[in-house]
């Protein structure tokens, strides 16, 4: 705390005394079309040599303030992206107010790369940026259908990489430069209007009885109305937001008002969604043979004697028997197509309205917005209602107010799901073709009811269970799982010019969130008895949450005699979290009726739980422009966080960046072509706390049922009184040009990021402890290393013709250099589908290891043992071995896989390495073309390189149990000379599936993400009806994917589990989407 002290008066008495040099401040008004002020009009100060000396940005009003030090010579520019910019000569004038001329054949829709008026949160404007960040304007994505905006941005941003879920109300990915940590938060930081943004519930709330649910998009606010999107990649970018932002940051503003008549906007958007074919399974026919193929195979093997319960399943089995005379005949003589009856035709509608306006002294704006989403999986539904307001009060030139408020409802539906029970498209996989989903009349018609037996040959439903078979019809249709999902967020903010130089800003958020999720597993999907606990089960799960945060900041900007421009910068931030929550659960409700718990029914789980978590920070930044041209800048961020002990608990993270205008130096003055060049670089430190509230506590727990008829309590957590912040150090080198009177801009970065001390979660401890983990541990490194390159150009401007082009390609590489201690790096078991589990130094996270598939052994001889030399091997005796998978010896038909060590036995010691699931490359373009009132837009977004376990293909190859098979394995090896790489179909025996290279697939592909035509009618036709602008559009979205990936979607959501980042498990995959829509302003 000395040394904040210290900062602060060094900082106010700076102000003071430098705040005495000789300058005047210019104020005025920028107006455009139809006399509206301009918000984000830039206004610079520039000397006889045409270098920038200052600059500002008008404001909701139009207004701006600069300072223009006392110097002969100056001009003051104005500019602005539609407009003819204009040069004014500065004679001491107090005020310039001005009415800017549009520029026809200037570009509407446009994204801003560097923009030299708008300024960053430190007061620096982006010319003279020395971090790396990137900035999007959301008006390119206006015709898109999406729900949440995160959607839309995939591949628009280099190495930011998104995942996007294709259900309603789902959940994306995002990683910005890479994974980060092994158990940490690799996700970034959310900034809604310079307030950070609540986007989930805290990882360590624990509900007790329920699972919490993933409901919700990312971003609850309508993509309608957010303006423009920031993205924070390196350390001098993030450092001002502290831990929350060492993953990077992604800062959204939205719309606000304008100083002008009332103005309304609507805009309203209408599609549908179709999934791509399906896999292909057997028919009810195919899928018997190939069953009683199975089990013929496995008696073969195991002789009469060792089959005999084979034996009696073949030729006892009602459901592969097709005896006519059994009751159920009906029920299992049928060709279902279970996939078709749980899936559907998506439809998406998304309609929004917003009123704005003001006058010299206030702006607003009030937006409304409504959502529905149906999914192309039956059951899954969103509707969101949307709410915003913003209010802008000036009550003098120096001192303004400003608040935010915005309230979302989202009504979530989705099918009742489990911690390990598969999902309706998987189990719609599984199920055998032969069987009905209803029950079948005398007349061989569906009725009204589910058949849903208890037990059947393919088993039952036994809970949280992967192995667990229910009616999945009857789940998407009759299960219920529904959120109520409210979120209120309120913003305030003042701002104080204390002097000409020196601005105070204080802000204040609050977010509120509560969610209500209701649960109901009737008895028609599961088929259990009414003793069981799953008989009619429900749940009703309550979470509250509050997130409070405030901010003061003061910024010092100003020229020194001309040539010198410093901007001392001074936040303290802080942020608290509180959580409640409270679920219960019961089984044997009186009726499917009756989907709440209720008054009778069995308690089976039941619990609450709270959190509170609260960090603050103090960040001290100097930034010096010499001629701005050099340029230096530093930052220091003083933090704690009560998830680290007191020890440990306050860490500063330092920053340095420099920039330098080459393009600006006299020598290269002659190169006309050369709008600008700028290099800079950087190198800064951050920290991820551990996730959790007061994570380094040691935790009691009641003693059920007491000790010596006494109330008792144990230990259940071991105290961390060592517990550190994770830290990640960063390096940031980029170049940025400007070409041919900014037609064309190039920006190239590399980075690296290290992170060290990481945190691992649940590491296991000796029993003599008394504990069987520890929360968290500090170990071992990582880093993450890549470079960017961005082309952005606008390749002819034209009165009735423009064509513009954006394409990025990015790079990231990911290595662990030190294994952590004591991390139980290796995991595996033997089995059919399974990895192992491991994190090898020198490799990144996500790699994958296993077997390597060699095909299928042809006849007896190939399955003798080899050694490396390829020689036969002998027992004792003389005799050959045979080779064995695992303890069971190979016949002919079975997988082939690599013995790396040549002992004749497939086991642990054959893992291999076999790829990771991290791209090589990710990549985003598009080309936008303008003629006349007609404008095409089209982008394409690509992945390259990136490995998936193609789990699908695990489960629907397998050919081991009584689980439904893909048509692929029709392929299958049968007799010695079939020429296939599918083993023979062996039931509940052999190792033909284990986890190897042959289900590792390269995911890589190029996808063209939309094409949209939108044609704007002419202002002297809707001008009569006073309408000022009139748009209709046609949008189509993720409409081809070239790729040479087996399964439906390569475009595969990233895991929590660091073991297995990528594996593709069934989930649904993304659908071509068709929109229509229309765009109104009057």
């Amino acid at each position: 705390m000395r040394l904040q002290i210290l900062i602060l008066l060094a900082f106010f008495s700076f102000a003071y005394s430098a705040s005495a040099q000789n300058s005047k401040v210019l104020i005025g008004t920028i107006k455009g079309e139809k006399n509206a002020p301009l918000q984000g009009a830039s206004i610079f100060v520039e000397n006889k040599e045409n270098r920038n000396l200052k600059g500002a940005s008008t404001d909701a009003l139009g207004q701006y303030q600069i300072e223009v030090p006392a110097t002969d010579g100056l001009t003051i520019v104005i500019a602005c992206i539609g407009y003819q910019s204009t040069r004014i000569p500065y004679n001491g004038q107090g005020t310039i107010n001005l009415t800017l001329m549009v520029d026809d054949r200037s570009i509407e829709e446009v994204t801003i790369v560097r923009e030299g008026g708008a300024k960053n949160d430190m007061g620096i404007s982006f010319r003279n940026q020395v971090s790396a960040t990137e900035r999007f304007d959301m008006k390119e994505l206006e015709t898109m259908p999406f729900a949440s905006v995160e959607s839309g941005l995939q591949g628009r941003l280099a190495n930011v990489d998104i995942i996007s879920s294709a259900d309603p109300g789902g959940r994306s990915s995002i990683r910005i430069r890479g994974t980060t940590s092994l158990n940490g938060n690799s996700e970034p930081l959310i900034v809604v209007d310079g307030v950070p943004y609540s986007t989930n519930v805290g990882s360590d709330f624990n509900f007790s009885t329920a699972n919490d649910e993933d409901f919700g998009a990312l971003i609850n606010i309508s993509p309608n109305d957010i303006e423009t999107i920031e993205v924070l990649k390196d350390a001098a970018a993030t450092a001002i937001w502290g831990s929350q932002g060492a993953n990077g940051v992604l800062l959204f503003t939205t719309k606000k008002g304008r100083k002008g008549k009332t103005q309304f906007s609507f805009s309203s958007k209408v599609d549908v969604k179709k999934e791509a074919d399906p896999i292909p399974m057997l028919d009810g026919g195919q899928y018997v043979s190939l069953v009683q193929d199975a089990i013929w195979n496995t008696v073969n093997d195991l002789g009469y004697m060792g089959s005999l319960q084979y034996l009696n399943l073949l030729y006892n089995t009602n459901e592969i028997k097709y005896d006519p005379s059994w009751n159920y005949f009906n029920e299992y003589n049928q060709n279902t197509n279970w996939t078709d009856m749980v899936t559907q035709v998506g439809h998406f509608e998304d309609n929004s309205l917003s009123i704005s306006g003001g006058g010299d002294k206030a702006t607003y704006r009030v937006s409304l917005g409504y959502l529905n989403d149906v999914g192309t999986t039956k059951g899954l539904k969103t509707n969101r209602y949307n709410a915003l307001v913003s209010v802008n009060y000036k009550f003098s030139n120096k001192f303004n107010i400003s608040s935010d408020i915005s309230y979302s409802l989202s009504d979530i539906n989705k099918y009742w799901t489990g911690d390990k029970v598969p999902e309706p498209r998987a189990m719609a996989l599984k199920k055998m073709p032969n069987m009905s989903p209803y029950f079948i009349d005398d007349y061989g018609v569906y009725s009204d009811q589910y058949f849903t037996p208890r037990i059947n040959f393919q088993g039952s439903f036994v809970g949280e269970a992967k192995e667990s078979m229910y009616n999945p019809v009857a789940m998407v249709n009759e299960s219920v799982n529904n959120a109520m999902k409210e979120q209120a967020r309120a913003i305030f903010r003042a701002q104080y010019d204390i002097l000409p130089s020196l601005r105070y800003t204080a802000t204040v958020g609050f977010n509120t969130s509560s969610d209500k999720i209701r649960r109901f597993l009737p008895q028609s999907v599961t088929g259990v008895i009414w003793t069981d606990s799953y008989f009619n089960r429900g749940s009703d799960q309550l979470s509250d949450r509050l997130q409070l945060n405030t901010e003061n900041k003061f910024i010092y900007n100003k020229i020194l005699n001309e040539d010198h421009n410093i901007i001392a910068t001074q936040i303290v931030r802080t942020n608290e979290t509180r959580a409640f929550g409270y679920a219960s659960e019961t089984s044997g409700n009186a009726s499917a009726s009756l989907s709440d718990p209720t008054a009778g029914a069995a308690v089976v789980k039941m619990g609450s739980g709270n959190s509170m978590s609260r960090d603050i920070g103090f960040t001290s930044s100097l930034y010096y422009g010499y001629k701005n041209r050099y340029i230096l800048n530093g930052i220091y961020r003083w933090e704690a966080n009560t998830s680290i002990s007191a020890q440990h608990r306050w860490k500063g993270f330092p920053t340095v960046g420099a920039a330098w205008h080459l393009g600006d130096e006299p020598f290269m003055q002659e190169l006309d072509f050369l709008d600008m060049a700028k290099f800079r670089v950087s190198w800064g430190q951050n920290g991820n706390p551990p996730s959790g509230s007061f994570v380094y506590l040691g935790a009691f727990e009641p003693l059920v049922p007491g000790y010596m008829d006494m109330t008792a309590i144990r230990p259940t957590r071991i105290q961390l009184d060592n517990l550190k912040w994770e830290l990640v150090t960063q390096t940031d080198v980029g170049l940025e040009l400007s070409f041919f009177k900014d037609r064309l801009h190039i920006m190239a970065e590399w980075y690296s990021r290290l992170t060290s001390d990481l945190l691992q979660k649940d590491v296991k401890l000796p029993s003599s402890t008394g504990f069987a983990t520890m929360k968290f541990y500090n170990s071992g490194e990582m880093v993450n290393k890549g470079w960017e390159l961005v082309f952005r150009g606008d390749l002819i401007r034209a009165k009735d013709f423009t064509l513009s082009a954006t394409l990025n390609f990015s790079r990231n590489q990911n290595e662990v250099l030190e294994l952590p201690e004591n991390l139980q790096f290796e995991n595996y078991n033997f089995e059919n589908g399974k990895y192992a589990h491991k994190i090898i130094a020198g490799n990144p996270l996500g790699s994958f290891y296993g077997y390597k598939y060699l095909g299928v052994y042809q006849n007896e001889e190939e399955t003798l043992a080899r050694d490396l030399d390829n020689n036969t091997i002998y027992d004792l005796m003389g005799e050959p071995i045979y080779t064995q998978n695992g303890n069971r010896k190979v016949y002919p038909g079975d997988a082939k896989y690599q013995d790396m060590d040549g002992n004749g036995v497939i086991d642990q010691y054959d893992i291999v390495y076999l790829g990771n699931a991290m791209p090589l490359f990710t990549s985003g373009g598009g080309i936008d073309v303008r003629y006349k009132a007609f404008t095409l837009n089209t982008f394409l977004h690509a992945r390259l390189g990136q490995k998936v376990v193609n789990s699908v293909r695990i489960s629907n190859e397998s050919m081991r149990g009584t689980n439904n098979q893909s048509a692929a394995v029709l392929r299958r090896w049968r007799h010695e000379g079939d020429d296939t790489e599918i083993p023979r179909a062996l039931y509940n025996e052999g190792y033909n599936t284990l986890g190897s290279d042959r289900f590792v697939e390269d995911a890589s592909f190029v996808r063209l993400k939309m094409v949209s035509v939108r044609y704007s009618l002419p202002k002297s036709i809707i001008s009569r009806f006073n309408i000022s602008r009139f748009d209709v559009f046609a949008t189509g979205q993720d409409l081809f994917t070239w790729t040479n990936y087996s399964g439906q979607d390569p475009e595969v959501g990233l895991s929590s589990d660091i073991f297995m980042l990528s594996e593709d498990g069934a989930s649904t995959p993304r659908p071509r989407r068709f929109a229509f829509g229309i765009i109104a302003n009057f």
